[in-house]
């Protein structure tokens, strides 16, 4: 039986073994390879883990920080596709399905927010 989602460390392996995932796609690589990852994944992780525990870490603005990406809907699906499929892989229980369901609409309001639809 898989745990939960229950520590920062928990959502820390969640981020990473997700952008294993995001670089190993051929569409969504490019989007990560000029990043400096480690930096980038802590923050990610410090993201989900205010989001899912409460924790406070994560003091950025989402949507502002990808403002600039040359986003298409099909990026939005196949992030949420590879994310689901990483929580799924890794974890089972109630952080678990709201992390699945954050991430819906967390991706449908990212999406509607840049691209208008």
């Amino acid at each position: 039986m898989k745990k939960d989602i229950e520590t920062p460390e928990d959502c820390l392996l969640l981020v990473e073994e997700f952008y294993k995932k995001l670089l190993d796609h051929e569409e969504m690589r490019p989007f990560f390879i000029h990043l400096d990852l480690e930096p980038h994944i802590q923050v990610v992780a410090d993201f989900w883990s205010t989001i899912l525990l409460g924790t406070a870490l994560y003091k950025n603005n989402t949507v502002a920080a990808h403002k600039d990406l040359t986003l298409e809907k099909a990026h939005f699906d196949i992030w949420l596709s590879l994310f689901n499929e990483t929580v799924e892989s890794l974890f089972e229980g109630e952080k678990a399905k709201e992390a699945i369901s954050r991430a819906r609409t967390i991706g449908l309001t990212m999406r509607y927010k840049l691209l208008g639809s």
